[in-house]
């Protein structure tokens, strides 16, 4: 792949990076933690905070990937069963309420993390909202994807419609 193609698809596949790498930190910090404590019983005291706040990076940018990717689980066995137009509608209507969802819980971050400024890591003594923002950043991400997911619905189904009015 050449360079240039291989930085469009590291960009837009980032979170995925992202999310791959700190699972990958998280791991590496567990492992050496636990082979600290058990072989040398003196375990790294910094090592759970840090490893605790990459994993929380992982989870909330890598279930913005899942939302991306559709890659969530969902119950399908009644939507499938629908006519092809009604499925259309319903996949808008649930990109509409995850768009709404995701939006609120944005707002809630934000204000999650204004009202936990003081707080403080006990080892690190830095402050939680470092950890707090993959709240702010994974729920944004989601959010924008669930736009992104409903804008495509309405062109589709504005695309079916238009090859109606065209048979």
């Amino acid at each position: 792949m050449p360079l240039k193609e291989r930085g469009k698809h590291i960009l837009k596949n980032l979170d995925a990076y992202f999310a791959g790498f700190m699972f990958a930190v998280t791991m590496v910090l567990v492992i050496v933690n636990v082979f600290s404590r058990y072989f040398f019983n003196k375990p790294i005291a910094w090592c759970d905070e840090v490893s605790t706040s990459c994993f929380v990076y992982t989870v909330f940018v890598g279930a913005a990937w899942c939302l991306r990717t559709r890659q969530h689980v969902g119950v399908d066995l009644l939507v499938e069963r629908l006519p092809f137009g009604a499925r259309k509608i319903v996949h808008l209507l649930t990109d509409c309420v995850i768009l709404v969802l995701n939006s609120y819980i944005t707002y809630l971050s934000v204000l999650y993390l204004q009202s936990s400024k003081a707080k403080t890591m006990p080892i690190m003594k830095i402050s939680m909202n470092y950890v707090n923002a993959a709240l702010l950043i994974g729920f944004g991400l989601m959010a924008i994807y669930s736009l992104i997911h409903c804008v495509e619905d309405i062109k589709d189904i504005a695309a079916d419609r238009g090859k109606e009015a065209h048979s």
